[in-house]
């Protein structure tokens, strides 16, 4: 990044900033409101111009096209339309708008694309907020893998841009170190698709809320000019890469049955595989993909389940009881058999034998 010298840094804190916002999720909504406030407020903040990605065509036959979340935030507060920005041109060609509007910070916040370096030295400033005490938890998913490790404290820092890299920039400020029950103890105060975990969706919720407070700090104090580094030498560099689909697949023989609620709370509904014969002879077993929707740590372990995989139907709770590692199971309440809807667990034992032909219904093993 290209550094300005003192006089033009100094003309520059003396007028309001005109913010182009890179933003998308709840964690950013939060973001896009303080910068709101802090306009309503006075003379600190401008101009506040969304950028956020394409809306996407999902549900069932592709029948509802989605906006990211914060476009419905920005138009309640009255901002214009946003750009709509997907590829790494889109952002480049933004510098024509820095230009001709005369933007001079530039905030990101959980856009999920590097801004490109072309852009960045277009204006003076340039800050990301992160949901992670920085440098531990680098990368897309910190507040998963805060989760999922089951970390105590978690936090929110906010750097600098990083023309070339995630996460490598200057750091400006953190919040102290926060503790993750306390937080997830607080709920949510936005709204979030049923599809989105109990545990990261809160705790999206309420960091996002840490960083807003932050980011309103950052700004009325002019932290945003000072340019030395922060970082902690006792913080330990960790990285918290993007959540893949492999991860929801259950381990039977490595994950107890706290891990797994824990993975549930946070990646949402996990799934295992069944060994089903196909009706015709001579044909080899074929793997069908079974979901976990809903289950708990189980009350009883029956002698029965010896093996990390081995399931039964519990007649007395009506649930499907399941080994995991160690001398833990699970108690699963909803499931979803591969081309089928979710039902309960007695609908799925009953439906076991024709879905998977008698031989392979009597093998009452999860791979």
């Amino acid at each position: 990044m290209t550094f300005m010298r003192p006089s033009r840094l100094l003309s520059t804190i003396n007028r309001p900033l005109n913010v182009l916002f890179f933003g998308s999720d709840q964690f950013s909504i939060h973001s896009l409101r303080a910068l709101d406030e802090l306009k309503r407020q006075g003379s600190k903040v401008g101009e506040i111009q969304l950028v956020t990605r394409s809306p996407k065509w999902c549900g069932r036959q592709n029948s509802v096209l989605k906006y990211p979340p914060i476009v419905e935030a920005a138009r309640g507060l009255g901002l214009r339309e946003p750009f709509l920005c997907d590829s790494r041109q889109d952002l480049v060609d933004l510098g024509d708008v820095v230009r001709d509007e005369h933007y001079n910070l530039i905030v990101a916040v959980s856009f999920g694309k590097l801004i490109p370096a072309e852009l960045i030295n277009r204006v003076p400033f340039a800050l990301n907020i992160h949901p992670s005490l920085l440098p531990r938890y680098k990368g897309a998913s910190p507040i998963q893998h805060a989760l999922l490790n089951a970390d105590e404290t978690t936090g929110v820092t906010i750097q600098t841009l990083h023309p070339s890299k995630f996460d490598q920039g200057c750091i400006l400020a953190q919040t102290r170190a926060l503790n993750i029950e306390e937080l997830l103890s607080k709920g949510t105060v936005s709204y979030f698709d049923d599809d989105v975990p109990r545990a990261t969706a809160t705790l999206m919720d309420q960091l996002g809320l840490e960083g807003s407070k932050l980011l309103q700090k950052v700004i009325t104090q002019d932290l945003y000019t000072e340019m030395q580094n922060n970082e902690a030498d006792a913080v330990e560099p960790s990285y918290a890469p993007k959540i893949t689909t492999e991860m929801k697949h259950i381990n039977w023989n490595s994950q107890d049955a706290a891990s797994l609620v824990r993975r549930l709370e946070v990646l949402g509904p996990l799934f295992t595989y069944k060994k089903t014969c196909p009706k015709q002879k001579d044909t080899a077993p074929v793997l069908k993909r079974i979901i976990l929707h809903q289950f708990q740590i189980a009350t009883k372990q029956p002698q029965l389940l010896r093996e990390p995989g081995d399931f039964m139907f519990d007649e007395e709770t009506s649930n499907l009881l399941v080994k995991c590692e160690g001398s833990s199971c699970i108690q699963v309440r909803k499931i979803q058999f591969e081309g089928f809807k979710v039902e309960d667990a007695k609908q799925f034992i009953t439906s076991l034998r024709k879905r998977c032909g008698k031989t392979m219904a009597e093998q009452t093993v999860f791979l």
